[in-house]
């Protein structure tokens, strides 16, 4: 029994953490906020979703049952993880190849329709969100081994902020979105940035850029934190830049498609640059991208780059993309991890967290039916497709736009204020590490 105890707890340390786990109080209260946050997200996971699962799931099947590996170039990698999901759940639950005409079928509406309507909606849906279930799960225990070694209780904290976080439950098993593969690489490599593993930290933060493009929104500044010579510096950018070089690569050669040409062009590159100021003629100047140079100029000029102020930096760019910039839902999720580093020192910001997420939920409205009453739909897809939506009536008493647009610069207001937040906090830290520097305590 002695070794049997002594093996779980072994086990506990390595996946938890030794500060958690060698402490009845806080493993007791560990298993609380797991099952409680468990139970939250399996609560969800059957019923909601957002069309574009049914899409990702549909290039999958395309992949598996056409041999389409190109259905998705401009996302390869989180193609490939879904094709294999998908080809394992189909060999383990049979039921699933009876899907196969839905989800080939290139007609949008006719293929949702069919696909709310199947018998096995609910059964089906909590099979294509588990993965993210697996990834969510996996990100929080790397959390775990990133943030505040010694302490049991900050990490309790921010284990609890992330189990009961409504921008994670909504992004994975209501909006469905594929985000956290992406976020759990990043994760990874700041893991290794902390144990100053510098190369292998920014190759695994390529693959992330590989994954999903958001992360190389924070590889300067993690390469400004590690690099230690000048060299590193272009060692460290090229190592920085390989995983969307390779994308690119492999893409052209076997699609004769580019990656990062047809990102630049699509729509969602346009979100960065969507808030600027005319100025003259054809002049003007992209509001994010200005705030952008400025916050990875200051972090060039900071003398001493903790751990702790590079994941602040990085919360700090996604708070102010998405405050500066049009963005989807899903897109808050790269935020919280960060935010939760700061939080666990400064609650409030958590609780900004909640308030970002109300006025959100207002902004919902903009995109229309098919991320508000069809998030519905698996109840009763008639009832929903025919129930009044939002806008129209919304615009029987208001401007549809003037009512968004109202919460939309409140939700910015709030997420300023976090910016501003995390840069006291920054400032309390920065001061009282100079003053360890100069008295030697």
């Amino acid at each position: 029994m002695t070794k049997t105890k002594a093996f779980f707890k072994k086990i506990g340390c390595i996946f938890i953490s030794p500060e958690i786990t060698n402490d009845g109080r806080s493993l007791n209260l560990f298993y609380k906020y797991f099952l409680g946050g468990v139970f939250v997200r399996f609560l969800f996971m059957p019923f909601f979703f957002q069309r574009d699962l049914l899409s990702t799931y549909q290039r999958a099947a395309d992949t598996v049952f056409n041999g389409n590996i190109g259905s998705d170039f401009q996302q390869l990698i989180t193609n490939i993880i879904h094709s294999v999901y998908f080809l394992a759940a189909k060999t383990i639950l049979p039921f699933m190849n009876s899907y196969r005409d839905i989800l080939l079928n290139q007609d949008t509406w006719i293929s949702w329709v069919e696909f709310v309507k199947s018998d096995n909606i609910f059964l089906i849906l909590t099979v294509f969100k588990f993965i993210y279930f697996i990834f969510d799960m996996a990100c929080i225990f790397v959390i775990l081994r990133l943030f505040y070694d010694g302490d049991a209780q900050k990490k309790l904290k921010v284990f609890k902020y992330w189990m009961f976080n409504p921008i994670v439950i909504f992004v994975l098993y209501l909006f469905a979105r594929h985000d956290i593969i992406g976020l759990f690489v990043t994760l990874l490599a700041f893991l290794l940035a902390k144990k100053k593993r510098k190369y292998w930290a920014v190759l695994v933060l390529a693959i992330a850029v590989a994954i999903r493009f958001f992360p190389i929104m924070i590889l300067p500044i993690l390469i400004i934190y590690l690099a230690e010579k000048k060299k590193d510096y272009i060692i460290m950018l090229a190592i920085g830049l390989s995983g969307l070089i390779s994308i690119e690569a492999i893409s052209y050669i076997a699609f004769g498609k580019s990656v990062i040409f047809s990102l630049l062009n699509a729509e969602h590159f346009n979100y960065i640059i969507s808030s600027k100021l005319e100025l003259i003629v054809h002049d003007r100047i992209f509001i994010f991208l200005a705030a952008y140079t400025i916050l990875i100029l200051s972090f060039i000029k900071l003398k001493n780059k903790s751990f702790e102020l590079l994941m602040s930096y990085c919360g700090i760019i996604y708070l102010l993309y998405v405050a500066l910039s049009y963005f989807h839902p899903q897109y808050l999720l790269w935020s919280v991890p960060f935010v939760l580093y700061v939080a666990g020192k400064q609650k409030n910001l958590y609780y900004f967290q909640w308030v970002q997420f109300v006025f959100l939920a207002v902004v919902f409205i903009y995109w229309g039916d098919l991320i508000t009453k069809f998030l519905f739909a698996s109840f009763d897809h008639k009832f929903f497709i025919y129930l009044p939506g939002p806008i129209p009536l919304i615009n029987r008493f208001y401007d549809p736009e003037k009512f968004v647009n109202i919460f939309r610069s409140i939700f910015t207001g709030v997420s300023l204020w976090m910016v501003y937040l995390i840069y006291l906090f920054n400032k309390r830290n920065s001061k009282k590490n100079e003053l360890i520097d100069r008295t030697g305590l």
